[in-house]
């Protein structure tokens, strides 16, 4: 697969060759979807809670006699379906966590970047404005002359911390390591930036 790279002011530069080969012959989507369940049933606390008749502190006898007042019939205050009384059958704190074999994780992600790479959502890029202070602006700069408009990810070849500052206040842009990368930050935005860095070192880190 041929893929241009751009320069920092949205020229392309030269043409590097990527073996797509890598990524394995074929889009798994089953195990795409079991990562992405996955994934988002791992970020749920699963701290909800409700009280039923048992956790219910109030007086256990009728509010008032059942005849006579003009009220309705009511029970004690803390039944199911009174105001502040208790929930039946609400939800309880527990475990959301899915696993996954480390295998079936690497295999997604490969299926993940290949879908993108034939998909044409990925742009790649010679280098990044990194100074010795963060700056959002030419960080911005950039993303814009290489007409990336919508939702996007950019995948550097390792940590920078200057540069995470430049890129954590853009909206709809995040920024993730290509070690730290998985099947769902892959397919969630839609366009993946890559620098020509860590584009070469895809096929070392997903094997």
């Amino acid at each position: 697969m041929e893929l241009s790279v751009y320069n920092q002011q949205g020229e392309p530069v030269e043409t590097i060759s990527f073996d797509e080969s890598c990524l394995g012959k074929f889009v798994n989507y089953d195990l795409l979807h079991q990562a992405i369940v996955a994934f988002q049933a791992n970020q749920r606390l699963g701290t909800h809670y409700t009280k039923n008749r048992r956790a219910i502190i109030c007086r256990k006898g009728k509010p008032f006699k059942q005849k006579g007042t003009g009220n309705a019939r009511m029970g004690y205050r803390g039944r199911v379906g009174s105001r502040g009384g208790a929930v039946a059958h609400g939800p309880k704190p527990r475990d959301y966590r899915l696993d996954m074999p480390r295998q079936a994780k690497r295999a997604a992600l490969k299926s993940a970047l290949l879908g993108k790479l034939r998909e044409q959502e990925v742009v790649v890029v010679n280098s990044l404005p990194v100074g010795e202070q963060p700056k959002t602006k030419e960080i911005a700069t950039v993303i814009k002359n290489l007409k990336i408009d919508r939702s996007c990810l950019l995948v550097t070849s390792g940590y920078n911390e200057n540069l995470y500052k430049s890129v954590r206040n853009l909206p709809r842009v995040e920024i993730l390591p290509l070690t730290d990368l998985h099947a769902y930050a892959v397919l969630k935005p839609d366009r993946l930036l890559f620098t020509k860095e860590a584009l070469l070192a895809v096929s070392q880190e997903v094997k």
